[in-house]
């Protein structure tokens, strides 16, 4: 049998792991059952990678092109499919444990100071305050349900697309670039620590109570894991904990995951691609208007996109002609 070599997505995931693991080795009481947590993780991103597969082979079987069935069947194809879940489980992992841990390595707070190159960047006024007087109404509570269901539908649409993609090479390449992308993400929450607007200047957010119920429903319940998280470090009684409710600002990428789908998606799918380009722009726009994010966060979440997106390319330059 043909020797095994690591790919690239799946070096970054264990080494990050690892080094998370020596550095946070205190921290790891928090996450509770590690094993059902990865689990959870393996089945979600498991059953997500089936349906996209079961929808191709149905694609196929109507079209009466069985080309997606020989090709699924075949061991190296199933062994890869493994490794990408696995691997992507891993990197959710270690993201989920890296942005809950940021308040009890970093003390540090940057919000004032994203708030304050934002007014530099819009000419002194605050950008996010600017939309969130500008959209009212209906526009407000359609951005409140959009933002708080868009994000999550796209990542299960995206997994199912390229984890069932017949090509080894899109399907590794993606991976690639996106495992560096979430974590390159998630030490920036280290480097850069910051909660976001709504958490670090509520006034301004507390008048649309009603009309963003949903985005503050949320934020509240984020709110509570992290203070779970610091009563628990300090020893003191607390609530639960979930390691997926971590906060952190800066980068966004909730904006940098739509923009990379984005960029894929003009090489491989015209549908998919006019359906990303409008996610991003609802995830840019909404981030800010709930509160959730600064403008530098969405653009520093494009800049990590494209760079993503580039190493992915390069980590196969010969992707698209033997694909």
């Amino acid at each position: 049998m043909k020797r095994l070599r690591p790919y690239f997505f799946e070096l970054v995931a264990l080494a990050n792991l690892l080094i998370l693991a020596v550095f946070a080795y205190e921290s790891i009481f928090l996450l509770g059952d590690i094993l059902r947590v990865f689990g959870a993780l393996f089945l979600a991103i498991g059953v997500q990678a089936l349906i996209g597969i079961g929808v191709r082979a149905l694609i196929g079987i109507v079209r009466g092109n069985r080309a997606y069935l020989r090709r699924i069947r075949r061991r190296a194809w199933m062994l890869d499919t493994l490794r990408l879940v696995f691997f992507n489980a891993l990197m959710i992992f270690t993201y989920g444990w890296l942005k809950l841990i940021v308040p009890l390595y970093r003390a540090a707070n940057y919000d004032a100071a994203l708030w304050e190159l934002d007014r530099t960047l819009a000419f002194g006024v605050s950008p996010t305050i600017f939309l969130l007087d500008l959209f009212r109404g209906v526009a407000l509570r359609a951005i409140d349900w959009s933002y708080a269901n868009i994000f999550y539908a796209s990542m299960a649409v995206a997994t199912m697309f390229f984890l069932s993609h017949p090509s080894r090479r899109i399907r590794i390449a993606f991976a690639n670039g996106n495992v560096a992308m979430w974590i390159a993400g998630a030490w920036l929450y280290f480097a850069i620590p910051s909660i976001g607007p709504a958490y670090r200047f509520p006034d301004s957010w507390f008048p649309y109570a009603k009309a963003l119920h949903i985005t503050q429903n949320l934020q509240i319940l984020l709110m509570s894991n992290f203070m779970a998280v610091l009563r628990a470090w300090n020893g003191l009684p607390h609530g639960p904990i979930s390691f997926a409710l971590g906060i952190g600002a800066f980068p966004s990428l909730h904006v940098a995951f739509q923009t990379y789908v984005f960029l894929w998606m003009r090489r491989l799918w015209l549908s998919g691609q006019v359906l990303f380009a409008v996610f991003a722009f609802v995830i840019f726009i909404g981030s800010m208007i709930t509160g959730w994010h600064y403008l530098v966060d969405g653009l520093a979440g494009f800049a990590m996109a494209y760079v993503a997106y580039r190493i992915a390319i390069r980590s196969c330059r010969r992707l698209f002609s033997r694909a």
